[in-house]
């Protein structure tokens, strides 16, 4: 025991105890220095590893370095042993040990004021990290509610804590609903009409993007500020207002505001009669091109208005009924139209929208489309009689060549290019238009669509249809994200979706899709339970007679096209390719257009050398790829 304390007392005698203590603080003080330093020039992680390593193999040779030497008043020198005559005096020992005791209390002080900074810095930065989050979901969700992408779906990516910098097209402009200070809700088509036919003039202006109405009106009544319109957009400038409309006379005033940095660019108001309210909508545009240095000819104003306030009056409120895209709506639209042409016979407009709702009608009424062709091309080429720039009336021709038996696609192309070189922010005309070119040239014309008018479910849905057809699975899954969170309750995207996930082998998410649908009737909620089902058979193949018995039992509403279409999805990823084969016998004689992309569909690459599905092929396929 003696040799054990007189070798603890030795260790005192030498302060390898202080020196450990005062080599272990200073070695965690500079551990924290490089984890804190090395991020900020970039240096890899593996340098802070190594001095960690470092630091550790130094100890030991420290506690040996504090054996062996001393420091004196003389400089460092070889520790001598206690009894020898060269040791040092006690009371220099004493001095050392207060030296070293001062020297770990000064680097202990920094460690501690160190430590207390990084918990002070992270309490504070987690709160805003989070607010940042948030923001950042926020802003991620709300554009997805306009474009891409990414979606407030399962796939949506997280969202990054520092937002990219706000940098739009100087050139992007969106026309924000005027809003109603008639104080009469039953007025508000009349501010919505105004509005859309301001939006329609601005759109002709070949030197602006200008956004979509159908986009632009579920900003109706929004507290926003135009910044977060503008980002939700991508747009760089905003045109607001407000209209009241009391008797004959209306009052109009707007205000172009910069989406960046929320200055005001250009304000004024007009007080008018109804009857001049065409010339308040001139007036408006060509200031807007002032105020934003594009040039705006008065070639490029529409051409096509009354002076028949009545007729006027009735365009609005057919206009209003057509952005409910129902059959009901449609045919009280038709009468408003028809109405307002036989109030002035000569109104360009009138015409136009007349064909446009007689051809949505035979889209969702059993009104045949063959057989309104002959009208639909009368009211259109009237219009166009009577205004030539009507781009409307271009689009609506060129739909009907194109859906004609045969269809004459050339003469259709011509048609929607006319109304581009009219209205090239016309959403609906690229959408068209890209109907009738090859497939790469359809997906440039529906990528414009989306950007031009990023809440039309069509222009996704074609992307969709597009992207599949190019095997492109990944963004098959953007577009269709886009798609369900449209339309929830349309269940075709929850096919679209699995599909791509089953060849994108990620099978939970595959399964999941059916979750983010909301059936309307009882139909669909059997596709989406059978979908599950079979898709859930796909990695368990005890469940296969189970998926086949539903799609079976599924099969008595195959009358239905969408039903039709799905069902051969289902049977497709299921590897049932006779049962494919005869739903698309069904299918294409009663929906020609659903089986254009024959030939290009990667769902029927197993079928390719079947003689049936060859005829088929040689029957119905149109598309092509180039």
């Amino acid at each position: 025991m003696a040799d054990k304390s007189g070798f603890l007392e030795e260790l005192k005698r030498r302060h390898v105890w202080r020196a450990a203590v005062a080599y272990a603080v200073a070695g965690w003080l500079i551990v924290q220095i490089a984890t804190q330093v090395f991020p900020f020039f970039d240096i890899p992680n593996a340098d802070v590893r190594l001095v960690v390593v470092l630091i550790a193999i130094g100890f030991p040779i420290a506690l040996a370095l504090a054996w062996a030497y001393e420091i004196t008043p003389e400089g460092i020198r070889r520790t001598e042993a206690a009894d020898s005559p060269a040791a040092r005096p006690e009371h220099e020992a004493r001095q050392i040990g207060r030296k070293l005791n001062a020297l770990t209390m000064g680097i202990l002080i920094v460690a501690v004021a160190l430590l207390g900074w990084r918990v002070l810095a992270l309490r504070h930065a987690e709160p805003a990290t989070e607010s940042k989050a948030v923001a950042a979901t926020a802003s991620a969700a709300s554009a997805a509610k306009t474009a891409a992408s990414s979606a407030p779906v399962a796939e949506t990516a997280p969202p990054k804590t520092t937002p990219a910098p706000f940098n739009p097209p100087k050139d992007t402009l969106v026309v924000l609903p005027f809003k109603n200070l008639s104080g009469d809700p039953k007025q508000q088509y009349f501010s919505d009409g105004i509005t859309e036919e301001l939006t329609d003039a601005l759109g002709q202006n070949a030197a602006l993007r200008v956004t979509a109405w159908e986009t632009a009106a579920h900003f109706r009544d929004s507290t926003e500020l135009p910044n977060a319109i503008g980002q939700q957009l991508n747009v760089a400038n905003i045109l607001n207002g407000s209209i009241a409309h009391e008797g004959d006379q209306v009052r109009v005033t707007a205000e172009l505001v910069n989406a960046v940095t929320g200055q005001q660019l250009w304000s004024h108001h007009y007080d008018e009669s109804f009857a001049n309210i065409f010339k308040v909508q001139d007036k408006v545009s060509q200031a807007i091109a002032q105020a934003l240095q594009v040039k705006f000819a008065q070639a490029d104003l529409p051409q096509g208005g009354t002076s028949n306030p009545q007729a006027h009056d009735l365009v609005l409120k057919g206009r209003a009924l057509m952005d409910k895209f129902d059959a009901a709506s449609y045919e009280a639209a038709r009468k408003d139209f028809e109405a307002a042409i036989a109030l002035d016979p000569n109104y360009a407009d009138a015409h136009a929208l007349l064909a446009r709702a007689v051809s949505a009608l035979t889209q969702r009424s059993d009104l045949s489309l063959q057989a309104m062709l002959p009208q639909i091309r009368a009211e259109a080429g009237k219009a166009l009689a009577l205004d030539p720039h009507n781009a409307d009336a271009w689009v609506v021709l060129g739909n009907a060549d194109a859906a004609s038996d045969p269809p004459d696609r050339a003469k259709a192309k011509a048609e929607f290019q006319k109304a581009l070189a009219l209205d090239p922010s016309n959403a609906g005309a690229h959408l068209d238009y890209g109907l009738v070119l090859p497939l790469k040239q359809n997906v440039a014309e529906q990528q414009e669509a989306t950007q031009l008018d990023p809440d039309n479910a069509s222009a996704w849905n074609n992307l969709a249809t597009d992207d599949q057809d190019l095997g492109d699975w990944a963004q098959v899954v953007t577009a269709t994200q886009a798609l369900v969170r449209l339309d929830p309750a349309s269940v075709d995207g929850a096919f679209y979706l699995a599909y791509a996930y089953q060849q994108l082998h990620q099978y939970a998410k595959m399964v999941a899709a059916f979750d983010l649908v909301k059936p309307g009737n009882a139909v669909d909620q059997e596709q989406v339970t059978t979908g599950r089902l079979v898709y859930r058979a796909v990695v368990d193949p005890a469940l296969r007679p189970q998926a086949l018995a539903a799609l079976k039992g599924l099969s008595r509403h195959q009358s239905n096209p969408d039903v039709a279409e799905n069902l051969i999805v289902m049977y497709a990823s299921l590897g049932e390719h006779g049962a494919v084969l005869q739903g698309l016998e069904t299918l294409c004689p009663a929906a020609p257009i659903a089986c254009n992309d024959l030939a290009i569909n990667p769902f029927y690459t197993a079928l390719r050398a079947d003689p049936r599905f060859q005829k088929l092929v040689q029957k119905y396929n149109t598309a092509t790829v180039q």
